[in-house]
């Protein structure tokens, strides 16, 4: 495997695309709540958020070994390394330019069903990631990157998601709610990666809410977080419909037991536990998804979900 190859692998960060298809799944889970499903624009959705994310990611890495070269970051600016690490992070520019126009066709794909709107959404998404990796200051250097978190993959994608599928519905309830509970947990993985990187983001200039306040810190925002989406699904309000009441019991749970063993390490030296709680917080993730497509999956008898529907 060559240098290029492993750079675009490590850079693209696969364990992170998860995030995408949860933001997704939730916004299809409000469709169900609102009404039905549309298998093709659904598809189309989930290639778009998985692709935009992945030229964030790629350009994300551009952005970091550019940095790192220019503060001689682990001995990166000296002539030999300097010369090989810019020529990788140019190729990895080039790799995000590409698959962010495979990306926006994807997105365009979507405009037979939410027209300018749509449109509308792009540009606005594409405006929001300028400032977060690129701009003056990027954002992502910056404690408020988590914010761009919670907005990214929860208002914006969990409503566009839902707009694409309904875009006449009135019913916003179940779009709001499902944007707090993804948008949340997704924050918590982002301050889960930043714990995990405290000493390489520390060493590259990145002032993340971890490195800014430590973890000490930290874990009141991600048990903060957690708390919220657990009381969101004890009390299930008709906006969430899990298929059981103790279905959404089950889930707080032990969302909260793992959220409370997260909280009791974090202060500690991010060596010795970091890779762990970014494990327990994926897997926080991943068993929200598979209850989000255990909905969807049930409402194939309860609602309607359109296998080919294309105009």
């Amino acid at each position: 495997m060559n240098t290029l190859t492993k750079a675009i692998i490590k850079y693209t960060h696969p364990s992170s695309l998860i995030l995408s298809v949860g933001a997704i799944m939730a916004g299809l889970t409000a469709s169900v709540i609102r009404g039905g499903i549309t298998f093709f624009p659904a598809l189309m959705t989930l290639i778009f958020a998985i692709l935009l994310q992945i030229s964030g990611n790629i350009y994300h890495g551009y952005t970091y070994l550019n940095h790192a070269v220019a503060k001689n970051i682990s001995g990166m600016g000296d002539p030999e390394s300097k010369r090989g690490n810019l020529a990788v992070a140019n190729l990895l520019k080039v790799v995000a330019n590409a698959v962010v126009i495979l990306a926006v066709t994807a997105g365009l794909a979507l405009f037979s069903f939410v027209g300018w709107l749509g449109v509308a959404y792009l540009a606005v998404i594409i405006v929001i990631l300028y400032f977060y990796l690129a701009g003056p200051h990027p954002i992502v250097r910056t404690p408020w990157s988590n914010i761009v978190t919670f907005l990214l993959f929860g208002p914006i994608a969990v409503s566009g998601t839902a707009i694409v599928q309904m875009p006449e519905s009135s019913e916003w309830l179940p779009v709001i709610v499902y944007s707090v509970i993804n948008g949340l947990m997704a924050s918590n993985t982002h301050i889960a990666i930043q714990y995990l990187r405290y000493n390489e983001d520390k060493s590259n200039g990145f002032h993340s809410i971890v490195n800014e306040k430590g973890g000490s810190f930290a874990r009141f925002i991600y048990l903060g977080n957690t708390v919220i989406v657990a009381l969101i699904l004890i009390i299930r309000p008709t906006a969430v419909e899990f298929v059981s009441h103790w279905v959404g019991i089950a889930v707080a749970a032990v969302l909260l037991v793992s959220s409370a063993w997260v909280f009791a390490h974090m202060h500690r030296d991010p060596a010795k536990v970091s890779r762990l709680i970014r494990s327990v917080t994926m897997d926080q993730y991943i068993l929200l998804i598979i209850v989000l497509l255990a909905i969807n999956l049930y409402a194939l008898d309860d609602f309607h979900i359109y296998f080919f529907h294309l105009l």
